[in-house]
């Protein structure tokens, strides 16, 4: 009996990884896309460029989070502050990591999306155990 508990809290938690994964992968492809038009095409500044795309990915990833992962069936405030929180916490890694490696390193804007690959794993964390509880 103990097993069959288990293995479900098992597949639950690795769909819900999965699913984390897909909308997060979703968020980060528009929010990298959006930081590489806005410095390509617009000449914004790298930075200003990850803060704007980080946007663009939040609402995103807000947005489905909230109806593909966690499956909350409505809004709550508390949640969205959380959220949002998390999500200026990733932003303050992404947008470290841009000056970093842009103004630091002296590496070419197109490394500034490096830190995008290892945020996500940091936001799963904080939204599992914190913002979506």
């Amino acid at each position: 009996m103990i097993h069959q508990h288990v293995k479900k809290i098992k597949r639950k938690h690795i769909r819900e990884i999965a699913i984390y994964g897909i909308v997060g992968l979703t968020a980060l492809f528009f929010q990298d896309f959006a930081y590489w038009i806005l410095h390509r095409y617009f000449h914004v500044f790298p930075s200003v460029s990850m803060i704007l795309g980080s946007a663009v990915g939040m609402f995103i990833a807000y947005y489905g989070h909230i109806k593909y992962t966690f499956k909350k069936h409505r809004f709550s405030k508390r949640e969205f502050t959380k959220f949002m929180i998390t999500s200026i916490i990733g932003m303050c890694i992404n947008v470290g990591g841009v000056r970093i490696l842009t103004k630091i390193f002296m590496l070419a804007p197109e490394y500034g999306v490096i830190p995008t690959f290892i945020t996500p794993f940091i936001s799963f964390l904080i939204s599992k155990f914190w913002a979506f509880r």
